[in-house]
């Protein structure tokens, strides 16, 4: 081999090493934030540019809701079914996919389930008190834009319709797997009575981006005290602090 091809060969190797390393990096850099210590809530803003508006946005969530806020709403329609379980450990929640055709409608506007995960205690508090836990449903429309169900868990019953997921979680960090032969009911994990707070908002976790609409179920749905320790053996709490109202105002729709 010449001497000039074999420095371009060399050259060649050293991008590549470049590219796999900044990549490297960049994902690296996504798993630096933390619920604790040094890179905690009150420091995602400085982590990264990507996550300024965790600092500096006016519309942050969670946010403490006020159940006497009342305003005529249009009603959501939810379209929920079964769909396979596919279920992840990303090391801060317990991440489930969602492939089949789940939407929501709110008007005009058709949104469709992603995915759903959980927070121990619950993220959003309703007259300054925490839930056991909360869901979050996390949609997005043809647009992009999102919409997130917030559900609260409340300790009581075992939820049958949690229990394939618990049986299915993993039990330290580990990618998405789908679990052969196993479906999740999604309309199952909703309350019987589907009266709603709403308020604009952000995505709870970095990049805390704005906006995203927030559906808040009011009545909570039960789950039991073995479940919510289950998920606490694995999982540690995983809530960010409340957030400035900053003028914004929850409201109330009866469904």
């Amino acid at each position: 081999m010449g001497n000039l091809a074999f420095k371009g060969l060399v050259w060649l190797l050293s991008s590549v090493c470049v590219v796999f390393m900044g990549a490297a990096i960049a994902s690296g850099s996504e798993l630096e934030w933390s619920y604790e210590g040094s890179n905690g809530p009150e420091a995602w803003g400085g982590l990264s540019a990507a996550f300024s508006a965790c600092e500096v946005g006016l519309a942050q969530s969670p946010i403490n809701i006020d159940p006497t806020a009342a305003a005529h709403q249009n009603e959501i329609e939810f379209t929920y079914g079964r769909a396979p379980l596919n279920i992840a450990n990303n090391g801060r929640t317990i991440r489930v996919n969602v492939s089949a055709a789940n939407t929501i409608k709110l008007g005009d506007e058709d949104y469709v389930l992603q995915q759903f995960h959980f927070h121990r205690p619950s993220e959003h508090i309703v007259s300054g008190e925490p839930y056991a836990m909360e869901m979050h449903l996390v949609h997005q429309n043809a647009a992009g834009d999102l919409m997130v169900v917030g559900i609260f868990l409340t300790e009581g019953a075992e939820n049958s319709a949690l229990t394939p997921i618990w049986q299915a979680m993993p039990q330290g960090q580990s990618p998405a797997q789908d679990i052969a032969g196993v479906e999740i009911d999604v309309k199952a994990l909703l309350p019987a009575n589907l009266t709603q707070y709403r308020y604009d908002g952000s995505l709870t976790t970095p990049p805390c981006s704005e906006p995203v609409k927030w559906v808040i179920m009011a009545t909570p749905v039960e789950v039991s005290a073995a479940q919510i320790e289950q998920f606490s053996r694995i999982i540690s709490p995983n809530a960010r602090p409340i957030q400035p109202l900053n003028h914004r105002f929850s409201s109330r729709a009866d469904g």
